[in-house]
């Protein structure tokens, strides 16, 4: 039996980083009373400068992909903590970003912060970070992922970071049929300024067809605070400072980023804000409503038993990748080499109406089996798309949160 308790005011502070930085930037988050950090390896994307290289494929450094749960109070913190242990200084050194947590459940034994007092005065930052930032994470199956990724990057997004996971939901309920339909998937992150959300958004959607039968799942959060710093090109360096830097210069000259909104630019190009449409009929897009992300971290043998818990309680699928649990207390004393587990991040994307049912579900789970070390947390999710039958009055359309096709 594992009973769980609620936590508010908890946020997810999530840094994405070159090997050779990761461990010195985990030292020093411990040192300010962080207890454990879950480690994804990931690769990020660099495609070539020059135009004749375009066809090869796109280079793809080796990255770590940290998330560290924080107190509110202390999100500022760890932000400049991680920003001056990594030097994000230095263009192309990686970036470290934060989202707020609606909720969170967890048990005794899972360790949070060394503090037990989590209203505190919040801590006063050294530094402007960004707060105009929205994370897009796109799950597609492996041989989509350098498209969409290009097509990201063409909008005028960073170099993608990417890391595997396993699509669990659709694949199960089709019985022998789902040798059909590969479980491996990879889960593409940017992290874009807003004004740049709605063109790297619809280039993804457009690269990698999300928004037909079988071909992924994208979605949209919003960043509290952050610092981007990840490249998009190798090659030999032509101009004095890079694409990053010199848009970065313009946003502080203009006072915000809102000169770089292509919307405007678009209805102007085109005639459109004249009432023309000199191009053909634009795509319209149906997106979901009302939805949240719920993250539940556990143990991978009790990956099924919640996967079961979930999908009983009518969410529509879950996806899971599987990280290191790096603990501050994990260090040995013989050899001085931290002793890793291994933990499972199980990621859903559901209505806010289901939430609910589906967390009393876990809870219910909870009650009656011992799962040991467990964490649930809820996230906002600010826009998301998939493939949704277009049936009128069909139950798919009604759990999505969308009104009957016409």
């Amino acid at each position: 039996m594992t009973q769980l308790h609620s936590h508010s005011n908890v946020s997810v502070v999530t840094a994405i980083l070159p090997q050779s930085a990761a461990n010195h930037v985990i030292e020093q988050v411990f040192a300010i009373g962080e207890r454990n950090t879950l480690l994804i390896n990931a690769r990020g994307t660099l495609i070539r400068d020059r135009w004749y290289q375009a066809l090869l494929p796109v280079m793809s450094p080796e990255k770590e992909f940290l998330q560290f749960l924080v107190p509110d109070s202390e999100v500022a913190h760890i932000v400049e903590t991680i920003v001056i242990a990594a030097d994000m200084h230095i263009p192309g050194t990686g970036a470290v970003f934060s989202v707020p947590c609606d909720e969170l459940v967890c048990s005794e034994d899972f360790a949070l912060w060394s503090d037990s007092t989590w209203e505190k005065d919040t801590f006063n930052a050294s530094r402007n970070f960004r707060e105009n930032l929205t994370a897009i994470y796109c799950i597609v199956s492996t041989d989509q992922t350098d498209i969409v990724s290009r097509a990201a990057m063409s909008a005028g997004a960073h170099g993608p970071v990417i890391f595997f996971c396993e699509g669990r939901g659709l694949r199960d309920r089709l019985g022998w049929l789902r040798i059909t339909k590969k479980n491996d998937k990879e889960v593409i992150v940017v992290i874009v300024d807003n004004a740049d959300a709605v063109s790297v958004t619809e280039a993804m959607i457009d690269a990698g067809d999300i928004d037909l039968p079988g071909h992924g799942f994208l979605f949209r959060m919003p960043v509290q605070m952050g610092v981007i710093n990840i490249g998009s090109t190798f090659g030999q360096r032509r101009h004095a400072a890079s694409m990053q830097q010199i848009i970065s210069a313009i946003d502080e000259l203009q006072g915000s980023s809102g000169w770089r909104d292509q919307r405007v630019n678009q209805l102007v190009g085109t005639g459109k804000s004249a009432g023309l449409n000199l191009f053909g009929k634009v795509k319209e897009r149906t997106y979901l409503s009302g939805q949240t992300i719920l993250s539940c971290i556990v143990g991978r043998k009790h990956v099924e038993d919640i996967l079961d818990a979930t999908l009983a309680a009518g969410a529509p699928g879950a996806n899971v990748s599987y990280a290191k649990l790096i603990e501050s207390q994990s260090r040995a004393n013989t050899h001085g080499v931290r002793l890793n587990r291994e933990r499972a991040i199980i990621r859903v994307i559901l209505p806010e109406t289901q939430l609910s049912a589906v967390v009393t579900s876990i809870e219910a789970l909870c009650a009656v089996t011992d799962l040991g070390e467990i964490c649930v947390y809820s996230q906002p999710v600010t826009r998301a798309i998939t493939y949704v039958p277009d049936l009128v009055a069909s139950p798919a359309r009604k759990v999505a949160g969308l009104p009957p096709a016409t």
